[in-house]
């Protein structure tokens, strides 16, 4: 389709002395390693223990103190099948009322963390969403260990969300890593490697915190997570380098933010630079809105008949999906760059979430499931690559904003979708589990449409760049 990528290539970022900071990217990782084990054991304890103590209030007794596991009833004809479909709607409903909750308030946190970032330092970017998921993390001990009511988890949503939660530690991730990268395939891999380092920290911790669930109950495992957060904390109040791109310290008020963030698509550039922007974005919303709305959908689906896993099943399962996505996502991605723009290999990813999806909807059995982890990994990079191609397409100056308005697109995805996917499993996880699947699928064939428009819209954008990119480089050679 089309050979010149949006921005310079590899080979004319190194012509301008362009180099990626090592040393700052090794740093980054580090944390959000730290960062990922600690949220990769808090999760599992969140979902499973609602799940336990939803099912107790549902069957109308207490289960075993020492147990994290309930009966899975596999005959639909059994009174306790259909108290088990009741307790899978209630958790459900109850996932969807937390992430509605800590989605609309990370709205507008995230606009102000990411808008003020572009002149006060990366730091507070940072510090604010870890923050969050501290609390959060000690919230949920503490309900555990003394067996509060489950309502007292919407103010630790609410806190979480308030302080900017996951999606406000994924702008700052992935803003540092624009920082510290030139705008060309290199800033690609470096935003894939981020996620591949949450990939392998998440391999690492999933089957230890299944067998640690079940061999300690629940509390333990949530502290483990709110110390572990903790950690990650105090390293980036300590260490983290201040970003090349800070400037003057400024009061800048709500609307200002707004206008900042959101500039990109409505108010900067020329006409067609702002259509570019505003599709890609769609591109991306389409993408991310079913991983981000149904990644609760999941566990409740291989956690009712007719798998009935167990904790360690699940992660074993999460830890062969975390291994293979980074093992295979990564380096396609960059042999792909041997020859196609990042354009043309989105469409590719886009393509396999589809296929996934598909297979995911008619799952019945373990080894089914473990094909859909083998076609996902083939789009594992399909978020990275995306947002590489809005991050080369903004000033260097205005990356926090960039990835604000990012970050603004996720929480809203969350919003909107994790009601519309809990609301389509509640009500056909009886006739078909697995439609909801179906609808996901569509989502990514909608996204695969719009990127094909990108590519093609975008052209003239692409040509004009290099050409002054041509330019530039003739004059540098003219004075040396």
């Amino acid at each position: 389709m089309e050979d010149a990528p949006l921005l310079p290539s590899k080979e004319e970022g190194s012509r301008n002395g362009e180099k990626s900071n090592v040393k700052n990217l090794l740093f980054l990782n580090g944390v959000m390693f730290i960062l990922t084990v600690s949220g990769n054991l808090f999760m599992p304890v969140m979902s499973q223990y609602l799940y336990h103590r939803v099912s107790e209030d549902v069957f109308n007794h207490t289960l075993v103190n020492t147990s994290t596991t309930q009966p899975c009833y596999r005959n639909k004809t059994d009174p306790d099948y259909m108290l088990q479909e009741k307790a899978q709607q209630v958790t459900a409903e109850k996932q969807m009322q937390f992430t509605m909750l800590r989605s609309a308030l990370a709205i507008l946190s995230n606009i102000m963390l990411g808008a003020y970032s572009d002149s006060i330092g990366r730091k507070f970017l940072f510090v604010a969403p870890m923050t969050g998921q501290l609390i959060r993390s000690a919230f949920v001990s503490v309900i555990i260990r003394y067996r509060l009511d489950l309502n007292f988890l919407f103010l630790s949503e609410g806190i979480d969300g308030l302080l900017g939660s996951y999606y406000g530690i994924l702008l700052a991730s992935y803003t540092f890593t624009a920082d510290n990268t030139p705008a060309t395939g290199s800033r690609t891999i470096g935003i894939a490697v981020v996620d591949l380092t949450e990939f392998f920290a998440t391999s690492l911790v999933s089957i230890a915190s299944g067998y640690f669930i079940q061999d300690v109950n629940f509390f333990y495992p949530a502290l483990t997570a709110t110390l572990v957060c903790l950690v990650a904390l105090l390293i980036v109040i300590l260490f983290l380098p201040t970003s090349r791109y800070a400037s003057e310290r400024r009061w800048m008020g709500p609307v200002e933010g707004l206008k900042r963030v959101f500039g990109f698509y409505v108010l900067d550039n020329t006409t067609l630079k702002k259509a570019c922007f505003i599709l890609i974005l769609l591109t991306f919303v389409f993408n991310v809105i079913s991983a981000l709305g149904g990644s609760s959908i999941n566990t409740l689906f291989l956690l009712n008949a007719p798998f009935c896993w167990t904790p360690e099943k699940l992660a074993y399962y999460v830890t062969a999906f975390t291994v293979l996505c980074p093992l295979i996502g990564v380096p396609l991605t960059r042999l792909f760059q041997v020859c196609l723009i990042d354009e043309i290999i989105a469409v590719i990813a886009t393509s396999a979430a589809v296929a996934s999806d598909v297979i995911h909807s008619f799952a019945s059995t373990d080894v089914t499931m473990y094909i859909v982890v083998g076609v996902s990994s083939i789009g594992s990079t399909l978020s990275s690559i995306t947002r590489a191609i809005m991050s080369r397409m903004a000033p260097p100056d205005r990356q926090g904003s960039l990835f604000a308005s990012i970050a603004v697109m996720e929480t809203i995805c969350s919003l909107v979708g994790t009601p519309l996917f809990s609301n389509i499993y509640q009500s056909t996880v009886v006739m078909w589990r697995g439609l909801v699947f179906i609808v996901m699928a569509g989502m990514h064939v909608v996204a695969a449409v719009i990127l094909v428009i990108f590519i093609f819209v975008s052209r003239p954008v692409r040509e004009e760049h290099k050409r002054m990119k041509s330019l530039n480089v003739q004059e540098e050679d003219a004075r040396s």
